[in-house]
């Protein structure tokens, strides 16, 4: 057993039962009269200072999971918006029939606990580290364990308000069940998570030793973001002008820079371009040579089969289509990117629309490389000896269409490789073991981007965009003319499908961006039937309203 693991774990299992939980409820009495042999507190927990920098452990995973694991139904990477949904065949997993979407949705209340408890978790080594008589290696350690923990506390309330809008600040941990936290504006919340980020700016490095610890870029990007977010819920000019401040000295500040030419562990491979290099296992660190690569969660086969179960991303299964519906296609192998079975799919508008040559002639994002449209009869058995090797015509990708609603589509080659890991071990290419983008820069660009159109200064909007349009070799470039916020949405899918959180940037984009976007780009009839109302965050489940009883809160409008 790895030692260090086990008690990396045990330490966890403390802090779970420690954390305060903003939503507590009991319905036994007997329960709070038990008198426990033993009780876990922050005090007596915590002796040392290795043992707070090892709380931190659990932050990282828990924000690793909130982003790359389908453990949320794949909401945060976009499910129900407009450019991923879920196929027709599997209706009952939809996240897109309103009728069902309300504030009793399960899904929805899993993911608002589940920010709360990485904000308990966060308090937790906050408060850990302030211990009397904890000791740590230098003040500066501990400057930095505090600055972790700042920086997770400030990002999850940003992004809660960005979902769910007025709703509590948690800064302190709980020592018992509450039922009266306060509700703040979006406004608030977004200023609590910029005052927190603008604390700990000094005390974060510029780059790490150790690939996937947060770094200054880290927080200079979401300060820059949430400043945007805080701007569009305020009309507040100045808030864009300190969006675009922290960006530039981001973009502009000599760390971090667009990777414009092939780089990587597998340069010398023909037929691939610089945006197929940015999504290849070994190349997707900052230390790994990618130089526009600001944070990124760590996956790794080796620690996957140690026990660390999110050390796998579902991709390959989640977001692979179902090729093997057509006779002659060997839909589990590498060629067509593993054993898709077509949880989420790709809308019209991410497969297509943004691609046409009006928009996107010359697009590398675009290329066979990075989504592969082309499928070849790959299933050697004597059958189908005569159609092995040839591609699969147009008319029998439409047959399995209509036979198997949504389940057949490109090959996102972000999604996926031709290398899978543990074959002999017993995977089955269901799973993928290469890290993922937290923050790529190029995001930090469209945000900048974003910020100079909410200004009203196109030209430096289109300017931003055409960093990431040249980079990609796209022929038509952004005008001043051009940009607006759905010319902005487009770019983000084209640059940033699956790695962005996009239900966050719908929210945060205010007035009827999100339920516009949706009813434009729908592929079902139970989504424009059902979605008879307009909203910008998400509903607060009422369970924690009914629990939080001490003080009322009031519900989303629209909801």
């Amino acid at each position: 057993m790895n030692i260090k693991k086990y008690i990396n774990r045990k330490l966890n299992i403390k802090l779970l039962l420690i954390s305060g939980i903003l939503l507590t409820s009991c319905n036994d009495d007997d329960f709070l009269d038990l008198d426990p042999e033993t009780f876990y507190t922050i005090d007596n927990v915590f002796s040392t200072g290795v043992q707070v920098e090892q709380s931190l452990i659990t932050l990282y995973d828990y924000d690793r999971t909130l982003r790359t694991s389908t453990s949320f139904n794949g909401i945060i990477q976009g499910k129900g918006t407009d450019v991923m949904v879920t196929p027709g065949f599997r209706s009952g997993l939809h996240f897109s029939d309103y009728s069902s979407i309300n504030a009793e949705n399960s899904y929805l209340r899993n993911l608002f606990n589940y920010h709360y408890s990485i904000i308990a978790s966060a308090n937790t080594t906050i408060s850990a580290a302030d211990i009397d008589g904890i000791e740590f290696e230098s003040e500066e350690t501990k400057a930095y364990v505090l600055a972790q923990a700042r920086f997770f506390r400030a990002k999850i309330h940003g992004q809660l308000a960005q979902l769910f809008g007025n709703v509590g600040i948690v800064d302190e941990s709980a020592s018992e069940p509450r039922y009266d936290y306060e509700q703040s504006t979006r406004a608030e919340v977004y200023q609590f998570a910029i005052d927190e980020l603008e604390a700990i700016l000094d005390d974060l490095p510029e780059t790490a030793a150790e690939p996937g610890k947060v770094v200054k870029g880290a927080a200079q990007h979401y300060l820059s973001e949430f400043y945007l977010s805080l701007g569009t819920e305020t009309g507040d000019s100045d808030d864009f002008d300190k969006s675009i401040e922290y960006a530039t000295d981001l973009i502009d500040g000599g760390v971090y820079s667009l990777m414009t030419d092939r780089f990587g562990s597998r340069i010398e491979e023909e037929g691939k371009d610089v945006y197929w290099d940015l999504f290849r296992k070994g190349n997707i660190n900052y230390s790994d040579g990618n130089n526009e690569s600001i944070w990124a969660y760590q996956m790794d086969y080796d620690a996957y089969v140690a026990g660390d179960e999110n050390a796998a991303t579902e991709y390959p299964r989640y977001w692979g289509p179902v090729w093997r519906q057509i006779a002659g296609v060997d839909g589990t192998a590498e060629d067509v990117g593993g054993r898709g079975v077509a949880y989420y799919t790709p809308t019209d508008l991410s497969e297509t629309i943004i691609w046409e040559d009006a928009v996107s002639a010359g697009d590398l994002r675009n290329s066979e490389a990075n989504i592969t449209r082309t499928i070849y009869y790959n299933d050697p058995a004597d059958e189908y000896a005569e159609v092995y090797g040839t591609v699969v015509p147009q008319e029998a990708i439409d047959q399995a269409k209509s036979e198997l609603e949504g389940a057949i589509y490109p090959i996102f080659q972000r999604f996926t490789t031709d290398q899978f890991e543990g074959l002999d071990n017993g995977e089955d290419r269901s799973n993928l073991f290469i890290d993922r983008y937290a923050i790529r820069l190029s995001e930090t660009i469209l945000v900048r981007a974003e910020a100079h159109f909410r200004k009203g200064e196109t030209q430096l909007a289109a300017d931003d965009i055409n960093i990431i349009r040249n980079r990609a070799q796209c022929d038509v470039l952004a005008t001043a003319g051009t940009v607006d916020i759905d010319y902005i949405l487009d770019e983000r899918a084209r640059e940033l499908l699956g790695e962005e959180s996009r239900w966050n940037t719908l929210l945060r984009m205010g007035g009827t961006v999100a339920v516009d976007r949706i009813r434009t780009y729908a592929e079902h009839d139970w989504t424009t039937n059902s979605l008879t109302f307009d909203f910008n965050a998400f509903p607060i489940p009422q369970l924690f309203i009914d629990a939080n009883s001490e003080v009322r809160w009031e519900q989303n409008e629209g909801w």
